[in-house]
Parts: structure tokens; C-alpha cells; sequence
């Protein structure tokens, strides 16, 4: 069963956020359909609570005490197949980010143009 708040959110777009006291995060957390998760900004605190319909409800208790809850498409928790499709429909420019961090990184470790030593690995060894 949802609480009013949760009722208000599922109301918005995806995505758009309504924000909250700190009495209705307390709310929240008293239950236990939401737990710890990760999301965007990496500083903040996250809990997200998974829909019946396999969408979820993303709490997001910033640093400074601010929080806000929005409704995801598809919960991040609700498995492999979920977790993708958030990726690519709720956190887009969050995954293109992470894709290039990953792809700078394998360019790092493979030298220039994906080919070469990997630091700290010697000499190529001779040809023949």
C-alpha cells in the first residue's frame, strides 16, 4: 500500500521529483519495502522501494539534509533485465558518463590507440 506521498509521486512524470520534510522521509524509511542503494549525485543518500509493476520509487537525501522522491520506469533492484533498462531509460547521461570513464581507463591501461604497454609492465619483448 502506498503512502500519500508515494501516491503524489506516482502522479508525476518519471523522473520529476517532489521534494520532501524530514518528517515525511522518516515516513518513508520506517518502511521496509525501501533499502540502501547508489544512484546520482554519488554524495547523496539513496533508497529506492520496488513497484509491483517492476518501476520503482528513488528516495535522494542530499548532503545538506534536502531530499526528494521520484518514480523510476524500471528499479534498478528488480533484477538483471530492470537494471538495464534504468540504465538506458532513467539514467541515460549517467550511464554515458560511466561508459567513458570505463572506455578512458582501458585506453589508459592499452596505450595509445588501444595498443601498447601496460604501465609499469617493461619493454615489449623482441620480435623474431
Amino acid at each position: 500500500m502506498l503512502s500519500p506521498v508515494e501516491r503524489q509521486v506516482m502522479e508525476l512524470a518519471p523522473g520529476e521529483a517532489l521534494p520532501l520534510t524530514p518528517a515525511q522521509v522518516e515516513g518513508l524509511l520506517v518502511d521496509p519495502g525501501y533499502r540502501s542503494s547508489l544512484g546520482h549525485p554519488p554524495q547523496a543518500r539513496h533508497f529506492r522501494r520496488t513497484l509491483p509493476d517492476g518501476g520503482g520509487l528513488h528516495l535522494v537525501i542530499g548532503e545538506d539534509g534536502s531530499a526528494e522522491l521520484h518514480r523510476d520506469l524500471h528499479d534498478p533492484h528488480a533484477g538483471p533485465g530492470r537494471f538495464l533498462m534504468h540504465l538506458y531509460t532513467d539514467a541515460p547521461g549517467q550511464t554515458l558518463s560511466l561508459l567513458s570513464a570505463g572506455w578512458a581507463v582501458v585506453r589508459r591501461l592499452g596505450g595509445e590507440g588501444g595498443r601498447g604497454r601496460v604501465p609499469g609492465g617493461g619493454e615489449d619483448p623482441p620480435e623474431g
